[in-house]
């Protein structure tokens, strides 16, 4: 569905485009590794969704991918479908569960850990925001007069909001775990 959703857009995009594409708005929820997407791009080109262009740039073949019209209905379709509820998998949560097994200090350093990856991501987020702001503005377009950007920024908006709200629980159980006996 990613794939194809950036593909809607109408650029010929790499491997490499789509990797970063992701990497800049998806990565959070879906894997980035080019071990994921390149045997992705060859069951949809498989399908009929998408096709392939090989071209020469600076003495090097790059393969471009474009959506068919085949690809623009599967995409349709599958954004008009219920995907089910989300799952949230959490590594950390699944640690908690058994915390008994940890030292105090171990705890303390798992939790912060915790933190300091989604104070990572926020940072991550920020820029990304920033970035694609700036990118808006130099095509002289806004997120009110760009749809596109206008939605991928309400999903960014709402990653900043989650990782500040995971932020702060964290702080505060890391608080309650400081002062057990």
């Amino acid at each position: 569905m990613i794939i194809l959703g950036f593909l809607s857009y109408n650029y010929p995009l790499t491997l490499y485009d789509i990797k970063k594409g992701m990497e800049r708005s998806t990565e959070y929820f879906a894997s980035t590794s080019q071990g994921a997407i390149h045997p992705a791009l060859v069951k949809l080109e498989k399908n009929g969704y998408i096709n392939s262009k090989e071209e020469v740039k600076n003495n090097r073949i790059k393969k471009f991918y474009s959506i068919t019209d085949s690809g623009r209905e599967r995409f349709s379709k599958l954004m008009r479908q219920d995907l089910g509820p989300d799952k949230y998998k959490s590594t950390q949560l699944l640690k908690m569960l058994f915390f008994n097994e940890l030292t105090k200090d171990e705890r303390l350093v798992s939790i912060s850990t915790h933190i300091k990856y989604f104070r990572d991501m926020h940072q991550d987020l920020i820029h990304i925001r920033d970035e694609g702001r700036l990118r808006l503005e130099e095509m002289g377009l806004s997120l009110e007069t760009f749809k596109p950007a206008k939605y991928e920024n309400d999903a960014l908006e709402f990653g900043l909001a989650y990782s500040s709200f995971i932020i702060k629980w964290f702080e505060d159980y890391l608080k309650r775990i400081e002062e057990e006996s």
